[in-house]
């Protein structure tokens, strides 16, 4: 027979095994409810960049119609030119449509390639969205996608008459959201920049710097 010693471990053990039993599901609730307020700071960051999206947009549209309908002068006009150029995230537009030559082109071309490919941007914004018959400008629903960009959905009035939509595609930069591309009515802006440079590339033998001039040839400021 086992000594009264050994029974008395035994039961000991048990005991101490209930217990623990006991403590856990009595602090697993507990637990989990301290873990629930996390839920709403999983999702603040998403949200607050798709505000963030929002105004950015919102300003692009301001500085837009500033430029075309406000009677600025030369610098003014500049000035607002360049803040609206600083919304466009330029490294990102100009290495999608320069393509595989982007590796080819020096670090000169590279920084006047991207300067002509948002001025592009910016004209093509400002003439969708600054002319007085770009009315009402309404700022839509807004999404995040899985990689961290969010897209704005706008709806303005075409020069046609018709309501048109402008899919806007921004990137984190730092602590701002820049744009990388807009969709009008399903077109976008970027894929039609790559088409166009490269038959140009096609048709000057791949030069860069022909390619660059000639871009800089088709803006208000040169």
């Amino acid at each position: 027979m086992a000594s009264s010693k050994s029974v008395k471990q035994r039961f000991l053990r048990f005991v101490r095994l209930t217990c623990a039993i006991w403590a856990f599901a009595l602090l697993a609730p507990l637990a989990a409810a301290a873990a629930e307020p996390a839920a709403p700071t999983a999702l603040a960051a998403p949200k607050a960049n798709e505000a963030k999206a929002s105004e950015t947009v919102a300003h692009a549209r301001e500085l837009a119609v500033s430029i075309e309908r406000g009677h600025l002068s030369r610098e003014a006009e500049k000035k607002q030119w360049n803040e609206l150029s600083g919304l466009i995230d330029s490294q990102t537009i100009s290495q999608f449509v320069l393509g595989e030559k982007w590796s080819e082109a020096t670090p000169p071309q590279r920084k006047a390639f991207a300067s002509a490919v948002t001025d592009l941007v910016v004209q093509r914004l400002i003439d969708r969205l600054g002319s007085p018959l770009a009315e009402p400008f309404e700022v839509g629903a807004t999404r995040t996608l899985d990689d961290g960009d969010v897209v704005v959905v706008t709806h303005v009035k075409f020069r046609d008459g018709h309501i048109g939509e402008l899919d806007w595609r921004l990137h984190p930069a730092g602590s701002k959201l820049a744009v990388t591309d807009v969709l009008v009515d399903g077109v976008s802006i970027s894929v039609n920049a790559r088409d166009q440079a490269q038959n140009e590339l096609k048709s000057n033998g791949g030069s860069i710097a022909q390619l660059i001039a000639s871009m800089r040839n088709r803006f208000r400021f040169q």
